[in-house]
């Protein structure tokens, strides 16, 4: 059995690539030090590699096709060959034959695989399969997203004969680099847009770190989010602009991003939000400590001095809140600093699971009477329905619940009593054991059962002007699987989450995340309820005993005892 087949392409031609399919094709240039295209700027659209500018790595020239070579041997020569983008990946294209070598696509997509014999198996006299053990695939939008787990990835290949010589008359579109080399030349990072309630939301974006990064990331931003989180989240430059010279040039730290005319349509408040997302999109970039804007040239200013703040980030890093010897309150470097009145009404209540507000204004509490929300007016039980997973509560202070059963119809009560039904079409028929909203409201999260694995669904939400919740976006992407039965899940800030899974008696706890390659952090004995506080280093487990473990290093050390229950942020 194979995890799946990607078929013959047809003969429609090269799709025309935007900036960011560019960084995709530059990264695999530089697999093995391969070449890294040498004359002129980055342009949106462009497919032709050639015109990137020179960024000093050391240049690769692979191997063109060796005389005699057999259907394997091109195959694999032709994959490593797809490495070097230079000339329009013109030696990859020597492995082709002249009618598909004009057809055939490297810019579509990066597979990613693990270390492996990437095994070849010939299909009759004139077909042959290469078995690869996928794990990610990059989009052409820089967008990742994981693999679903099995035995292999087939890429299927057809041969001709030119003369006297083998050559591929058709191949899968895309290019195959392994996990390391990819992590190598590859990083992720945060491109910043607008979600409800002006917060900043960030997309994970994988872009080669180069000269042209800065160039990438702005046309990322122009081009808006990705098809996703399209009715979730918006860019705040005006439709239609774009860079006049097509790169962003960096000039004593400063970079310089001339804009069509297109940006002067844009108030106030439009270019307070294009300021806000340019700080937080560039920040990351080395040798970029600021930026100025222009149209056509002349300078313009982002808003800043009138006043028009923008989009404001996310909360950061909060402490754990738990409940220990019938008091509730949070845990700071092991003290325990109890949360008095509030604490007692929650304790009172005799809670099953426990979710709070950023701002610990609304705590949600499920009972055996089911969920209630508690806030400064008082407690009021809010969802009576049994079979229910524990509640989240947004950043607009919804409190969002879920039976198990049916959990495809969400419902959404604000502090008013008015319960919103929100659809999520995604999770019908499924059971899922966690649902979470994200912190900043943009995303939802659930983790379901798929077999002998568990997998994390995100979808986004769709809010009103208001931020009240209308529906989550039709379909959700699978954006981390752990091996074993699912435990619980919880947002390790805006763009990560953190799963417990459980095989036998061990519960491990896995680390992923939208756009993310996850990481397996070890295992705590008995682990029953996780909380992600915001911040990787905020992380917390509930396992045996009541014991409460932090991620150190590679292990995890406990840092309380006689804990009742951990309750979530958010």
């Amino acid at each position: 059995m194979t995890r799946s087949m990607i078929g013959i392409p047809g003969g429609s031609g090269r799709r025309r690539a935007t900036a960011v399919v560019a960084v995709l094709a530059g990264a695999l240039a530089l697999a093995g030090c391969t070449a890294i295209p040498d004359s002129g700027p980055v342009q949106v659209g462009f497919q032709d590699l050639s015109r990137v500018e020179d960024t000093g790595q050391i240049q690769y020239n692979p191997q063109s096709p060796v005389a005699g070579s057999s259907q394997e041997q091109l195959v694999r020569d032709f994959v490593q060959a797809a490495t070097s983008s230079n000339d329009d990946y013109g030696v990859a294209r020597q492995f082709l034959t002249p009618d598909y070598a004009g057809q055939w696509n490297p810019y579509d997509s990066v597979l990613i695989d693990s270390v492996g014999s990437r095994e070849f198996a010939a299909e009759g006299d004139a077909a042959g399969v290469l078995s690869i053990s996928a794990t990610a695939k990059v989009d052409e939008h820089g967008l990742m997203l994981p693999v679903e787990p099995g035995p292999a990835t087939d890429l299927r290949f057809e041969f001709e004969l030119v003369g006297d010589e083998w050559r591929i008359a058709s191949a899968p579109n895309g290019i195959v680099l392994d996990t390391s080399l990819f992590t190598t030349i590859w990083s992720s990072r945060q491109v910043y847009f607008v979600g409800p309630g002006e917060y900043l939301v960030p997309e994970t974006r994988w872009f080669l770190s180069r000269a042209t990064l800065t160039t990438e990331i702005v046309g990322a931003l122009l081009e808006g989010p990705g098809e996703r989180m399209r009715d979730a989240v918006r860019t705040a430059f005006p439709s239609g602009t774009t860079l006049v010279s097509n790169s962003v040039p960096v000039v004593d730290g400063r970079a310089r991003i001339d804009l069509t005319s297109t940006i002067l349509e844009a108030d106030a408040d439009t270019l307070a939000g294009i300021r806000q997302q340019l700080n937080a999109s560039l920040q990351s970039v080395s040798g970029v400590s600021g930026f100025e804007l222009f149209a056509d040239g002349s300078p313009i200013s982002t808003g800043a001095a009138d006043g028009s703040a923008g989009p404001r980030p996310v909360n950061g890093a909060t402490p754990p809140v738990v409940i220990q010897d019938q008091r509730l309150g949070t845990v700071i470097s092991g003290e325990f600093d109890e949360w008095s009145d509030l604490g007692e009404r929650i304790v009172d209540l005799r809670p099953q699971a426990v979710s709070v507000s950023s701002d610990d204004s609304v705590i949600a509490v499920q009972n055996a009477q089911g969920v209630s929300r508690v806030d400064a007016e008082g407690v009021a039980l809010i969802d009576a329905r049994p079979g229910q997973i524990a509640p989240s509560v947004d950043a607009f202070g919804y409190v969002w619940t879920a039976q198990k059963s049916s959990a495809d119809v969400l419902t959404a009560t604000g502090a008013d009593g008015e319960a919103h039904r929100v659809e999520a079409p995604w999770l019908h028929g499924r059971a899922p054991v966690a649902v979470r909203i994200s912190p900043d409201g943009s995303r939802i999260a659930a983790l379901v059962r798929d077999d002998d694995e568990s997998v994390v669904l995100v979808a986004g939400v769709v809010r009103g002007s208001g931020g009240e919740p209308d529906r989550t976006t039709e379909e959700a992407a699978a954006e981390l699987w752990a091996s074993g039965a699912p435990v619980d899940l919880d947002w390790v800030g805006q763009a990560q989450f953190a799963v417990l899974s459980r095989t036998g008696a061990a519960t491990k706890v896995v680390l992923g995340g939208q756009g993310a390659l996850s990481t397996e952090l070890g295992s705590v004995p008995g682990g029953s309820r996780i909380s992600g506080n915001g911040s990787r280093t905020q992380l917390r487990v509930l396992g045996d005993g009541g014991s409460l473990f932090s991620s150190q290093g590679g292990g995890w050390q406990r840092t309380a005892d006689e804990v009742e229950l951990l309750a979530k942020r958010g």
